[in-house]
Parts: C-alpha cells; structure tokens; sequence
C-alpha cells in the first residue's frame, strides 16, 4: 500500500544550514500545514522537532516568508500553536494564513499564545463558536492588549524605537496582505518588503528542475526555491498537495521520457497552480545507473486550461498520437523478437530465444498499458462505448484461461471459478466483455502473494433486468484496505515491478470501475470480497421460458 511519506523523506536528508535551513524549514512547515488529518502523532512531532532544531539557523524573515506563502493553506492545528509560539510577525502571519473550522478554532485557542488570541481577534472571518470563545472573558481581550503594549515599553529608548520600527513594519506587511488576499491589487509592495513581492505580483512562464534518483526534486532555476525543491514526481498527488498525475508517476517508474505530463505545485502563489511537465532521464557516464530526471515545467496554454474534468480535443489528439508513435516501433521490437524465437531466419540458442521471449513479453504489457490510457482517455471524454451484443459465459472463461495461464502460473496462484447453473449470456460484445474481466483479474493475480488461492462465483440474479453477478475473494495483499484508498491511481503494491500493473494497482481497478460502468455494470468492493455486475440477456432474447427465481 502507498502512502503519503514526503514528510519522512525531507526528515531523512541531512540536517542543513544556510540556505538549505531555510528551504527545509519551509518545506516541513507547507507538509505540515496541508496534512492534519494525514499525519501520525510521530510525523508531527517530528516535523514539529525539526521546525524547533532549524529555529536558530533559519532568520525571522525567511519564516515569516514562509508562513505567509501558506495563506489559506494552515490547517494542521500543532502546527499553528508552534508557529503562535515563534516572535510577533511569525505568530500574526500564522493566524493569518489559517485555515480552521469553527469547531477546530473553538479547540485550539485555549492553547494559543496571548500574541495568537490577539491576532486571531483581528479577523473578520470568525464563525459564531470562535468569537464566543473569544469573548468568554470580556476583560481577557483588554488584559492581553495591555500586555502587548507593554513589551514595547522598554527602558532603553533605543529598542523601543527597534521594536516599533518592527511592528510597524510586519503591521504594514500583514494588512497589505489582507488587502492583497480580498482585492488582489496588481501594483507592487513598498521597497520595506521588497523580498517578498516576488510571491504576489511577478509571474513565472517556465521553471527549470533536475530530480535525484528517487523523484525529488533538488534543484530549481526560476522560483523560490522553497516552493519547488523536496516535491516529488514520482508519486501522483496526494488530495490537494503538490506533485504530477498517474500518467507522470508511470512514467518515472518505466524510466520513460515525459511529454507534457500534468503537474500541481503549491505553495508561493507564484508557483501555485497547475503546470505541464516535460523531462528525460539521464544516467551516469562511467556506471550508466540511472540518476534522475532533467526537464521543464511551462504554464499549460488555453486549449490545455479548457477542460479540468475532462480531456479536451487537442489533448485526446495528443495522447493518441503519442500512443501510436509508441506503438510503432513497440510492434517492430515484437515482431523481430519472435523472429528470433521461431528461428525463421536461421538458428539460434536457447539463450537469445529466452531473451528474445523476455523482450517480447515487456512489449506486450507496455502495449496493454498504452491500450489502458487510450481506453481512460475516452471514458473521461464519454467516447468509451460498448456494443450490443451476446457472450456466452463458457467461451469468456476458456477465454480468460488462456489469458491468464501465464500470469497464474508465474505467481503460482490457483484461480476457481463456480459457475452456478442455468447461467445466461451477457448482454455485451465479447470484446467489452473479456476486456473488463481481464484486467480485474490480472489486477487480483498480481496483488497475490505466491501459491494463493483466488476463489470467484460466477452466477445470474434474475429480475427486471437480469444481471449476471461475479465475486471474487480479496487477494491477500489487499486485505483491509478502504475501498477509497484501493481505488486511489496512486495505489500500488510491493513486490516484483515486472509483475506490476504498468500505471499501478489503483489505476487498474479504477479503469474497470470505469469500464463496468460504461457497460452499465458496476464494481462493487466489500471487506472481503471485489463484486463484478454485468448485464445479461432477457428471457426473450433466450427465445426460452425460465422460471429461475432468486
């Protein structure tokens, strides 16, 4: 199973200083803020033990630049009580950048510092329970306005004038950016704020990146780099945080060229948003091990932006068009590896016709993988349609054992199939049909462990409409898991990457999700067992009267 473990993976890197403290401080901080829910008590005290290490490496400024480039973004309570902790600006630009439900604000202002409640009293956002919880004690809002007052009443007149220099600054600061956040103005800060106009009115077309071995971007030319180094492009996105989509990871895992892969930064606005990835792998010279990705990300342009929830024309032409220029040279590689195996132009040993059959092998799933995103790409446009038809259920199961024989035989699983009789045909073509059981079956032999036993019912419920319904008992490696998480693009699991599904576990089973549905069917998942329902033929489509019931 996948998880979220970004958090634990900056936490691995070396401690930093300089500039390096800076960018790993805000990078704890942006994963803390968007994961409340996400992260165990361990990841945040973690992540909270960081923040507290890199404190005095790290200068006031960057921290406040850093908190402020969460605005809207802050929903990790701890997160907030620390950073309520930190100086005056840090606290101010902290409640500002909070995002907190009535009822969560209600349970964390008991544990915010005076400077916290003060500052959270300047909102005008508040739902009803908070500003109740702040006026329980009426004399407490004036109690904590005299306290502040009096920290800047220092002796020294020098570090009076220091300190309301300051606090007139960060006041200035935090309204500009209230004002900023409810009528986006165009024109530039003050020069007092200079270092941080960048995150509000310049723009950035294109940002240069080179990856480390395992996805992680390391380095950066364009932005603020806080905002781009840590992310990762090898797992899909995670909610609403930052990385590339199903089609970019898959990518990554085949070490395969990118071409305008979707990607989500967060973060600095000026980065925030959605981008098109494009990159290529690059090896070592003298070990030719693969040591990462160099590439560019671009602002998508108008036909791209069109559509969020479906893939516009220019789009689909794309994908196709890539897919058949991946085809092409696939089916050549093909067609000479069986030349090789069947010795047509001569003989050959046992080797090379083992390697050929290998190299066959891996060309066939890289085409099924391509078939996969053709066929996703037209169900999310509503092209994908299914043809009327009859298949009889002892043809699609002979079908399937011959599929499948190669599959089952490698992870050593025995698959039993009861067909309850009288079975009716499915009301579909054979095509749709065998397309939607082999691939739920393929997905389910892989998430086997060696020597497992799948066991299924194949069986025909008789109605109005009636349906022909398949159960399938939970391969062991995906016991337990939500069916929200199995059907995640990013779910995958452990094991040998060659057995695999190439756009992983949950891509899989999301396309037959999809194709059941097009079919007008449904993929049911229960604690122990993933249900397939299919149309089947009417009596009258039979020419025969049945007097089945249920």
């Amino acid at each position: 199973m996948r998880y979220d473990d970004r958090l634990k993976t900056v936490l691995k890197g070396p401690f930093p200083d300089g500039n390096a403290a800076a960018l790993q401080w805000r990078q704890v901080a942006d994963l803390m803020a968007q994961k409340p829910g996400r992260l165990v008590n361990e990841d945040v005290q973690s992540g909270l033990t960081r923040l507290r290490d890199l404190h005095d490496r790290v200068s006031e400024n960057d921290r406040v630049s850093a908190v402020m480039a969460l605005g809207g973004r802050l929903r990790s309570a701890p997160l907030l009580v620390y950073l309520c902790a930190d100086s005056d600006p840090v606290c101010d630009a902290a409640v500002l950048a909070a995002d907190l439900t009535d009822e969560e604000w209600t349970d964390v202002i008991p544990q915010l510092s005076p400077r916290g409640q003060y500052s959270l009293r300047t909102r005008t956002d508040l739902g009803p329970l908070t500003s109740e919880a702040l006026s329980i004690n009426p004399s407490e809002s004036a109690d904590v306005l005299d306290r502040l007052t009096l920290v800047s009443q220092d002796p020294v007149q020098e570090e009076n004038d220091a300190e309301n220099t300051e606090t007139s600054q960060i006041s200035s600061l935090v309204a500009k950016i209230e004002d900023y956040q409810r009528n986006r103005p165009t024109e530039a800060l003050p020069s007092a704020n200079i270092e941080h106009r960048s995150y509000f009115v310049e723009a950035i077309d294109a940002i240069n990146f080179e990856t480390d071995d395992s996805g992680t971007i390391i380095w950066a030319e364009g932005p603020p780099k806080g905002a781009i180094v840590g992310v990762t492009i090898a797992e899909p996105t995670f909610d609403d945080g930052p990385g590339p989509d199903a089609y970019g990871a898959a990518a990554f895992r085949q070490r395969m060229p990118l071409e305008n892969a979707r990607m989500r930064l967060c973060g600095a606005p000026i980065v925030a948003g959605d981008w098109r990835m494009s990159a290529i792998p690059y090896f070592g010279d003298e070990t030719g091990r693969f040591k990462g990705y160099r590439g560019v990300m671009r602002r998508p342009n108008a036909a791209e932006d069109a559509g969020h929830n479906s893939l516009d024309v220019e789009r689909r032409e794309q994908l196709q068009q890539l897919i058949h220029e991946l085809r092409t040279p696939l089916n050549a590689i093909i067609g000479f590896s069986e030349i090789i195996e069947q010795q047509l132009f001569g003989p050959a040993s046992f080797e090379y016709r083992t390697l050929s059959r290998n190299i066959s092998d891996e060309a066939q799933r890289l085409l099924t993988g391509f078939e996969d995103l053709d066929i996703a790409a037209k169900i999310d446009a509503g092209q994908m349609e299914s043809f009327s038809g009859v298949t009889e259920p002892e043809w699609l199961l002979d079908r399937l054992a011959q599929r499948l024989q190669s599959l089952t035989e490698s992870k050593s699983v025995d698959l039993h199939i009861n067909k309850a009789e009288p079975l009716r045909p499915f009301a579909l073509d054979s095509d749709s049909v065998e397309r939607i059981f082999a691939r739920l079956l393929s997905a389910a032999i892989i998430a086997c462990e060696n020597g497992e036993e799948l066991k299924a019912d194949l069986r025909t419920r008789i109605g109005a409409q009636p349906v022909n319904y398949f159960s399938l008992s939970r391969p062991s490696r995906i016991a337990g898991v939500p069916e929200d998480e199995l059907l995640d693009p990013s779910q995958g699991i452990e094991g040998d990457v060659s057995d695999a599904p190439l756009l992983g576990l949950g891509f899989s089973l999301r396309l037959v999700r999809n194709l059941a549905k097009s079919a007008n069917g449904i993929l049911s998942i229960t604690d122990d067992k993933i249900g397939l329902t299919l149309p089947a033929v009417a009596t009258s489509e039979l020419n025969i009267r049945e007097t089945e019931s249920e």
